[in-house]
């Protein structure tokens, strides 16, 4: 991938055995090894340099992504580590890379679940390792005003799994830094020209248009920032 070709041997050594690392844990994270492993300090720091090596290659995608079938489109994973389970052993067996088509994950990766920083960095690490064939999403759970909310989620909230695993000072500098990383996730996917993704629904029109032509709502969603924090609603959606 383009993103990866500056890369030293050193940082590629280093990012597959990060790489390696996450794909054990996650194909038994019950192990005692894994749990060591998953509430260590080595953990905390891994997510951080696949956070880092990440969001380059995230700035490289439109916002709009156009996606090709065959592919498989998933909901809501909201922390929940069985679910990807389910689908690591039913829908790509083989692996990622062996398994014809692309992978479309719709957002709220996060929240509610018990294992967020485990979904978290399997699904990144895929990306990472799969770049053209993983497409992840951003849902509304991917903002800081949603995981940070701890009055309201609890035990299940993101921001408090963080700070718990690791301590507060660290636990906030992951969350924080994935944050940086769901600021450059794409906001929708369109399979074969045909097939409109999103995490949300199909917004309320608005009378925009260039020149003579209206414009399309793909051509909105594309004019969005690379790097984007939550943006300020529109005056018409005050109500």
């Amino acid at each position: 991938h383009a993103a990866t070709h500056g890369w030293s041997t050193r940082v590629r050594t280093e990012m597959r055995q990060l790489t390696t690392r996450i794909m054990d844990m996650f194909r038994d994270p019950t192990s005692s090894r894994q749990i060591s492993y998953l509430n260590s300090v080595g953990f905390a720091t891994d997510l951080m340099r696949l956070f880092t090596r990440i969001m380059p290659i995230l700035e490289e995608e439109p916002r709009c992504a156009f996606v090709s079938s065959p592919a498989y489109v998933f909901g809501d994973i909201h922390g929940n580590l069985e679910d990807l389970h389910f689908f690591s052993d039913n829908l790509w067996r083989l692996g990622i890379g062996l398994t014809a088509g692309n992978f479309v994950f719709l957002g709220d990766y996060v929240d509610r679940g018990r294992s967020c920083l485990e979904v978290v960095s399997y699904l990144l690490t895929l990306k990472l390792l799969f770049p053209h064939k993983i497409c992840l999403l951003r849902g509304n759970h991917e903002t800081r005003d949603v995981n940070g909310w701890e009055e309201h989620y609890g035990e299940r909230s993101y921001l408090k799994q963080c700070r718990e695993r690791f301590g507060d000072d660290t636990g906030y500098r992951v969350w924080e830094l994935s944050n940086q990383v769901f600021d450059r996730l794409p906001l929708s996917a369109v399979i074969d020209q045909d097939i409109f993704c999103v995490h949300g629904g199909i917004p309320r029109p608005i009378s925009t248009s260039v020149g003579d032509k209206p414009k399309s709502r793909i051509q909105d969603i594309l004019a969005v920032p690379r790097i984007a924090g939550i943006n300020p609603p529109y005056e018409h959606e005050s109500e």
